[in-house]
């Protein structure tokens, strides 16, 4: 399932238990969860698990996570819309698997996440989301904005909403090439 064997509650130090609980237990444990953060004996699965390998970079990955996920302005559907663009950019089974689940709980529709999963256009209709779609598509493609890019973001989000966009998209850039290095899979589903 990984070159990291799973680090089970048991096997936990205090600094590696601080970021399990943060994750398990913390802000995310009051909402409902679109694909489990623990495989059956406990265990963080997906990218998690790797970060208990360094507890101080791990515990500031839970903070940025925490932050991704509770503190931006973006709506869940717009972070969902950045999430699996870089997934399908960057072809990421886990991410994939996991933002498939996601999507549809953050409000996308089945057809808006399949069209972002196989890099299509889902036809947007609101302008903060075709902005968030297209600003993320050209950040994947080009690494950078344009004026004219820029400016189309900075009119339809803000700055602070364009500054979102970017930290999301490499976010999960970051947690892609993390998840292809360690080959981290999604469970085998039935």
């Amino acid at each position: 399932m990984s070159r990291i064997p799973p680090i089970g509650p048991d096997d936990l130090d205090a600094r590696q238990w601080s970021i399990y609980d943060a994750l398990v237990n913390g802000r995310r444990a009051t909402q409902t969860r679109a694909f489990p953060i623990v495989d059956e004996s406990g265990a963080l699965t997906g990218p998690c698990n790797a970060w208990l390998l360094n507890p101080a970079i791990g515990s500031a990955f839970e903070q940025l996570g925490a932050a991704v996920r509770f503190e931006i302005s973006l709506s869940a559907r717009s972070r969902e819309i950045i999430i699996l663009s870089v997934a399908q950019h960057r072809d990421s089974p886990y991410e994939l698997y996991a933002h498939r689940l996601a999507g549809p709980a953050a409000g996308l529709s089945q057809q808006e996440v399949d069209a972002l999963c196989d890099g299509a256009d889902p036809g947007f209709t609101d302008e903060r989301e075709r902005a968030v779609h297209e600003t993320a598509r050209i950040l994947l493609r080009t690494g950078g904005l344009d004026d004219d890019a820029y400016e189309r973001a900075v009119t339809a989000l803000g700055a602070d909403g364009l500054f979102e966009v970017t930290v999301i998209v490499g976010w999960y850039q970051h947690i892609a090439t993390q998840l292809a290095v360690f080959d981290v899979r999604p469970p085998v589903q039935p």
